[in-house]
């Protein structure tokens, strides 16, 4: 066998073993043991497995054991030769080996054991004495069975996508999905393969690489271009030829020479000595003609933009976003949009209306190889590992779709005239297919919540459930249960009450997990819904679930510390107005007592000082002021003997009451007492600072009399006028 027959060999049968769509579970893919008896459908969708005696849900992806209590089970009168199942409505499921009876309740996903007591209906007394049992294969599934040359065959069933599933003795299920159109497999010279790897203008003229040369087919007729035929045509292998605007190409070889090839004077204008700069780019991949005036140009270590009217060079705008993930560039497309589409060693990227370089997610593989639109304009993608629609949406083909999983080739994709979309393989190998037979799952199918994890516990997933503050670590599975293409479902999810935007997923395995840890207690409502290819979610699946805050933080706990709350406020308020009010006290006692210390000296001032100070016997501005009005209006009139508290009271525009009163309180006298002690202290300057006699001194301060004047002078001062005099010429020892 020569090492071309081997190597095409080789991917045929990669291909051939790919496109089958099995699937196989046995206990090394979660499956208890390979025993498999019974296996039934639930109305969620979910597979319910018995591997003799011990049951197992699907999830999506594997299957998760089902706790059955043996010991509590329904034991059969007498031994039978079969299994059996019963549906009760639609929430109880009856099964029965040999053995026991089991009943299953598929709201809570659980066996229940009350079965002694729902004996007495007539199809569960039936049922019980092996009256219902299942159905062997119809003559479509045989052939099913056959086709498939399985072993050891213990039942078969088909679930609601058509689907065969096959239960064997000790190899656990095999699993064939519905009969779907597949992709078809080019070998050998088939054309497309050629057209694939080739480059196609928009005249509809094929460039193919031919060594050192190139041959451009059209219409029928066949041009062959070399070193002989055009000048100056580099020398070394034609790498890629790209259109432009104008007419003219470029063309690149893998000598790393640019330049602009004119088919029809059979020219090559070479750039790269005008354009020193080339030479820092280690191979020239592709190019991709952006308008009249700017083409792509990608290399294996970077891209630039080439301006092919004044033949410059700009750098790429979006290399800084893109080249953090890969700086080798591979392919890119220009789609009927306009839209830019760059596939990297490390990622696809297109340029968005805003002029950013977006990454695109959700790819099983992210080293793209070819990039090509199908006939409605959508995107495709070649990757390292199968092929992936890229628009509208993200849609992965693996296996069950017949898509090999294997590296595409480097730029080798197109679109045939009939609608086919062609990925060559390898040298001789390509896949061929019409988009819209393998995209046909255009129905959202309902998110089914295949399990929960609380602290790492399995939970039963009634909704609504409470859980303590203490159970807050959340992990929910979940799938669409689509068995037939589970790489084709996208999953998105948010847990409101603790998040606002959605959670995208899409790992093509059949299920996916959401994860939350250290919830703070709260209302939840967990929202998770699937889309296919058309890009359409489908229904919302809910879960609610609460978590009880502890004790310590329960509404009536809150409510307590409110009422503390505001009583420690009132109790600090009136503390605070008490000890205000006590200070408030000790200052107006302290204000009391100054003034009533000073009332004192004011009173003391008045009674032993000759002279009369209002600013010395008052303790305010105010009481200055009056004491200064009385004092001038009785100087004024102090020789008048008939000046009494009336007229004084008058003069200072008080009644005689107030007058009275204010006087009390000032020096605790009446005014007729100020009266009389303001003449007997102007007697006392009159004593001391003339030689006028006691009687004209009596009459000069207003008494009547000197004998009244006399008595009135003792009185106050203790002495009679003539002895407080000191008489003339002696001075005291």
């Amino acid at each position: 066998m020569s090492y071309h027959q081997f190597f095409l060999f080789g991917y045929f049968f990669l291909w051939t073993v790919s496109i089958s769509g099995q699937r196989y579970w046995t206990a090394a893919e979660g499956l208890p043991t390979g025993e498999v008896r019974q296996i039934i459908e639930l109305p969620n969708g979910q597979m319910l497995v018995n591997c003799e005696g011990v049951f197992c849900l699907s999830n999506g992806r594997s299957f998760d054991i089902v706790p059955c209590d043996q010991s509590r089970s329904y034991n059969l009168p007498q031994y039978v030769n079969s299994y059996g199942q019963m549906w009760q409505g639609d929430s109880l499921l009856w099964l029965h080996d040999m053995y026991r009876i089991y009943l299953f309740d598929v709201r809570s996903r659980t066996f229940v054991y009350d079965i002694g007591h729902r004996l007495r209906d007539e199809a569960v007394k039936d049922f019980v004495v092996g009256g219902t049992v299942t159905s062997g294969p119809s003559d479509d599934q045989l052939r099913v069975i056959d086709s498939l040359r399985v072993r050891d065959v213990t039942m078969v069933t088909a679930d609601r996508q058509g689907g065969t599933w096959i239960g064997t003795r000790t190899n656990g299920i095999v699993y064939q999905p519905p009969q779907r159109s597949k992709p078809e497999i080019l070998t050998g010279e088939h054309p497309l393969i050629g057209i694939a790897r080739s480059a196609v203008d928009s005249a509809g003229r094929i460039w193919r690489y031919r060594g050192y040369g190139l041959d451009c087919e059209y219409q029928g007729h066949t041009t062959h271009y070399d070193q002989s035929n055009v000048r100056m045509l580099p020398h070394g292998r034609i790498t890629f030829i790209e259109q432009l605007t104008d007419g003219r190409y470029l063309l690149c070889d893998s000598l790393c020479l640019l330049g602009y090839f004119l088919p029809e004077r059979h020219e090559y204008i070479s750039l790269n000595e005008k354009l020193p700069a080339l030479r820092r780019y280690r191979y020239f991949v592709g190019a991709c003609s952006i308008n009249e005036q700017w083409t792509a140009v990608y290399t294996q270590n970077g891209m630039f933009m080439l301006d092919v009217r004044a033949d410059t060079l700009a750098p790429w705008p979006y290399a800084k976003d893109i080249e953090r993930y890969s700086s080798k560039y591979n392919c890119m497309l220009k789609d009927r949009r306009g839209r830019l589409w760059i596939g990297t060693q490390n990622g696809l990227f297109y340029i968005s209306h805003e002029g950013k370089a977006i990454r695109v997610g959700e790819l099983t593989n992210n080293c793209i190889r070819s990039l090509v639109a199908d006939a409605g304009g959508e995107v495709w993608a070649g990757t390292s590992c199968g092929i992936s629609r890229i628009t509208p949406t993200v849609v992965n083909f693996s296996a069950a779709d017949g898509v090999p999983a294997v590296a595409m080739m480097d730029r080798a994709a197109c679109l045939t005239g009939d609608g086919r979309l062609v990925f060559a393989i390898g040298g001789a190998t390509a896949v061929s297919f019409r988009p819209d037979e393998l995209v046909v799952d255009n129905s959202p199918h309902t998110v089914v919540i295949t399990g929960i994890m609380v602290n790492g516990q399995s939970v039963c997933d009634a909704s609504p459930f409470l859980l303590s503050y203490r159970e807050n670590n959340l992990s929910l599975q979940f799938s669409t249960l689509n068995y037939a293409v589970p790489s084709h479902d996208r999953y998105r999810y948010r847990l409101r009450g603790h998040e606002e935007m959605w959670n995208l997923c899409n790992d093509g395995s059949g299920q996916a997990t959401a994860v939350y840890t250290s919830l703070s207690p709260g209302h939840y409502v967990f929202e998770v819904q699937a889309a296919v290819a058309s890009g359409e979610w489908g229904p919302m699946t809910e879960l609610v679930f609460v978590i009880n805050p502890p004790l310590w933080l329960t509404w009536w706990a809150k409510m307590l510390y409110v009422i503390l709350v505001f009583a420690a406020g009132c109790w600090l308020i009136l503390f605070y107005l008490k000890r205000k009010k006590a200070k408030l006290e000790r200052e107006n006692e302290d204000k009391v007592n100054r003034l009533f210390e000073l009332r004192e000296e004011a009173r003391h001032q008045f009674a032993e000082s000759a002279n009369i100070s209002p600013d010395k016997i008052t303790v305010n501005a105010e009481e200055e002021k009056l004491v200064g009005q009385m004092l001038a209006a009785i100087e004024a009139h102090i020789d008048e003997e008939n000046y009494n508290a009336d007229l004084l009271a008058h003069d200072v525009a008080m009644s005689r009451a107030s007058l009275y009163k204010k006087l009390q309180a000032m020096l605790g006298i009446t005014p007729t007492d100020f009266i009389r002690n303001v003449r007997l202290k102007r007697a006392v300057l009159l004593l001391a600072d003339t030689q006028l006699t006691i009687s004209e001194i009596a009459v000069r301060v207003g008494f009547a009399t000197p004998r009244n004047f006399s008595t009135q002078f003792k009185k106050m001062f203790g002495v009679l006028p003539s002895e407080y005099r000191v008489p003339k010429g002696k001075t005291n020892k």
